[in-house]
């Protein structure tokens, strides 16, 4: 079905339609949150906030315009917003963390990683202090405890906690405006 009988069928409120539209562009708009987003959560969340608002703006679709510039209008903007929020601290790094280890790691199996979105966290985690970049490092490897990490850097506990609260909260506001300067 073509972008012009879809619409039509849309804004009848024809479920199949709508059905169609989901199958087609629902894992490409995961994928772009993600990448942005950086969490499976916040990604899927925004996937489901665009399709919502598709449905409950169908009626206003235009048949001329093309749907997949309109989702992605929606999608950005809401990737827009969510970005910008970073006073709820809603952007998180788990995901981000995740790819890390398993690049850090011994696996080789990399194939399905964004490497965009790869190169964004190591240009993150370059940005780092010195003594920041080895604490986050040893603390990413999962192979140390924070008192193995301060034994081992001849540092008290809290100032590992303190460097590693840091390290995570300058890596997310460099990937939160790297995010959105690439949306702009």
């Amino acid at each position: 079905m073509d972008d012009f009988a879809l619409t039509i069928q849309l804004k009848q409120g024809n479920r199949l339609a709508f059905t169609i539209l989901y199958n087609t562009y629902s894992e490409q708009a995961y994928r772009l949150a993600f990448k942005y987003l950086c969490n499976k959560e916040l990604a899927e969340d925004a996937v489901q906030n665009l399709f919502m608002k598709v449905w409950t703006k169908r009626a206003s679709l235009d048949e001329n315009r093309p749907l997949n510039h309109f989702l992605f209008t929606i999608l950005k903007n809401d990737l827009l917003n969510i970005l910008r929020d970073s006073k709820n601290n809603i952007f998180v790094l788990d995901d981000c963390l995740e790819l890390l280890e398993r690049i850090d790691g011994d696996n080789q199996d990399n194939d399905d990683i964004d490497k965009e979105q790869l190169e964004l966290i190591r240009r993150a985690v370059d940005q780092l202090s010195p003594q920041r970049k080895k604490i986050f490092s040893l603390k990413v490897s999962g192979k140390y405890t924070n008192q193995e990490i301060a034994d081992k850097l001849h540092l008290s506990v809290n100032t590992i906690k303190f460097q590693y609260s840091q390290s995570l909260k300058q890596i997310k506001e460099f990937i939160r405006q790297c995010a959105i300067s690439l949306l702009m």
